[in-house]
């Protein structure tokens, strides 16, 4: 916008078509996120992901239906012993 102009020009300069596409701005040095070709580990891998909230689940599953909060804590030594079992496999 030049002094007098008042014309609005809504974020562009004038010098380029607008043809209402928007196009992203690059960013130098970050790439897109790479999905590995295949998992390793396999399903005990995939057991150990979900260890702590299982763990969780049936804590409370203990704690409520079987009124077991005491004893109950047990169950989240469970991820701790799959890591170990796992260590012992490989």
């Amino acid at each position: 916008m030049n002094a007098g102009d008042n014309t609005p020009t809504y974020g562009h300069s004038g010098d380029e078509a607008q043809d209402g596409q928007i196009r992203p701005i690059p960013v130098p040095g970050q790439g897109g996120a790479s999905v590995p070709a295949e998992r390793k580990g396999g399903t005990m891998a995939g057991l150990m992901a979900i260890s702590s909230t299982l763990a969780l689940i049936a804590f409370m599953i203990i704690g409520f239906v079987f009124d077991g909060w005491a004893w109950g804590w047990v169950v989240f030594l469970m991820p701790g012993l799959l890591k170990s079992w796992q260590a012992a496999q490989n």
